[in-house]
C-alpha cells in the first residue's frame, strides 16, 4: 500500500501586514481536514487526499477574504461530490473552481467596495498512483523525483504566456516588470479557464504546491537544494518558508508538500524523467 506524508505551512513574510494566503489539507476518506501529527500520514488508496493553496489579491479589496472563500468552496465541493477515480477527481476540482468563482463574484456584487478582490487556485487530489491538479493563476505545482525538480503548472500571467510563446527566457522572467500581472484569477471574471495537470507518481516523489511568495525570492535551484536537504515534509516546509523570509520575504509565502512512500508504488528506473499531461479546461 502507498502512503502520503503531508504537511503545509504559511507565513505572512516581511513586508505585508496580513496574510492573504490560505491552504487546505482534506483527507477525503475520513472527511477530516488538518495537519495535526496524527493526520500527517495517510493512505493513497481512493478517494485519496486533497491539498489546495490560494493566494488572495486585492489588498484593501480583501484578498484574504477571497482566498478564504475559495478554500471554503473547495472543501464544500469535495465533501459534496464523491471521488473514486482520477476522472472523478478532475470533475470535482473543476466544479470547485466554478463554485469558488461564483461565490466570490456574488460577494463582490453585494459589496461593491470589495470589487477587484480575487485569488489564485491550485489544488491536487492524490490517489493510488496518480495526481490530478487544477490551477488558476500563478500558484505553482512542482514534482521532485530524485535530484530533479519539474514545474508541472504554467503560470497564468503575462510572463508565463511569453515563456510559452518563446518570447521570454525563463531565466529572464524574474526581472520582468509585469511578472505579477495575472491573466486568470478566481472571482474576477464570469468564466475562468483553469489548467488541468495529470501525472503518475513513483516511490519517493515529492509534490510541492506553493504561492509566489516562495518562487519570487527563491530560484528553483534554491528550492531543490532545500528539498534535497530536508526529506521530512514538516522540516522542509519550515526550511522553505524561512528561506523565503530570509531572502526578503516580500510577499506572503505558503508551501504544501506531499511525499509518496510505500511498497506498492512503482520505483523510478534510474534517472526516470517526469512525464505529465497539461491542458486547458473551462469552468
Amino acid at each position: 500500500m502507498g502512503y502520503i506524508e503531508v504537511f503545509a505551512r504559511t507565513e505572512v513574510g516581511c513586508a505585508r501586514e496580513r496574510n492573504e494566503d490560505a491552504f487546505l489539507v482534506l483527507h477525503l476518506g475520513q472527511g477530516q481536514s488538518g495537519i495535526r501529527p496524527e493526520q500527517r500520514l495517510c493512505e493513497l488508496s481512493p478517494p485519496g487526499t486533497l491539498m489546495a493553496i490560494c493566494d488572495g489579491m486585492g489588498g484593501a479589496a480583501a484578498g484574504d477574504v477571497a482566498s478564504r472563500m475559495a478554500i471554503e468552496a473547495i472543501e464544500k465541493t469535495a465533501r459534496a461530490q464523491g471521488v473514486s477515480s482520477p476522472d472523478d477527481a478532475e470533475r470535482m476540482l473543476l466544479a470547485a473552481v466554478t463554485e469558488a468563482n461564483r461565490s466570490i463574484g456574488e460577494f463582490t456584487r453585494r459589496h461593491p467596495d470589495k470589487r477587484g478582490m480575487g485569488t489564485t487556485f491550485t489544488a491536487v487530489v492524490a490517489m493510488a498512483t496518480e495526481l490530478v491538479i487544477a490551477q488558476v493563476g500563478d500558484s505553482r505545482a512542482y514534482l521532485k523525483r530524485g535530484r530533479m525538480l519539474q514545474q508541472l503548472t504554467m503560470d497564468q500571467n503575462v510572463v508565463g504566456q511569453m515563456i510559452a510563446a518563446g518570447k521570454l527566457r525563463p531565466e529572464d522572467a524574474r526581472n520582468f516588470k509585469q511578472r505579477n500581472v495575472l491573466l486568470e484569477a478566481i472571482g474576477v471574471q464570469e468564466r475562468v479557464g483553469p489548467d488541468v495537470v495529470r501525472v503518475r507518481i513513483r516511490a519517493g516523489d515529492v509534490l510541492m504546491l506553493c504561492s509566489d511568495g516562495l518562487t519570487g525570492p527563491l530560484t528553483d535551484h534554491q528550492v531543490l537544494d532545500h528539498m534535497l536537504r530536508h526529506e521530512d515534509p514538516v522540516r522542509c516546509c519550515r526550511a522553505l518558508t524561512e528561506a523565503a523570509c530570509s531572502a526578503g520575504g516580500p510577499d506572503n509565502v505558503t508551501v504544501g508538500l506531499m511525499r509518496f512512500v510505500g511498497g506498492d508504488l512503482p520505483v523510478p528506473q534510474g534517472q526516470e524523467m517526469i512525464e505529465f499531461e497539461r491542458r486547458s479546461a473551462l469552468a
